[in-house]
């Protein structure tokens, strides 16, 4: 379920939600995490796996915008027992 304002931003067409699954959210977590020496909360990643090729479907002048939280304390339980390559810090 999503809030008013989301509903208006998607019958406007100004936003698309789109989904992503477990297991490409935690590939997309790796690549960032590799690339980037970014390690995304598990949630963040499935926004990750949208905006990793191929799937980015974006066209032209389109934006893709996504936030990344910081883990200050420890990485995502399920990327950590998915990829122990991953130091903890």
């Amino acid at each position: 379920m999503i809030g008013p304002e989301h509903a208006l931003l998607h019958d406007q067409r100004r936003a698309e939600y789109v989904a992503a699954s477990d297991s490409e959210a935690l590939a997309a977590a790796l690549q960032l995490s590799r690339v980037e020496g970014i390690i995304p909360a598990l949630e963040s990643a499935h926004a990750v796996a949208e905006a990793i090729p191929p799937r980015a479907r974006r066209r032209g002048q389109d934006v893709f915008s996504s936030t990344c939280p910081a883990a200050a304390t420890r990485i995502s339980t399920s990327i950590a027992r998915t990829f122990p390559e991953i130091d903890q810090p």
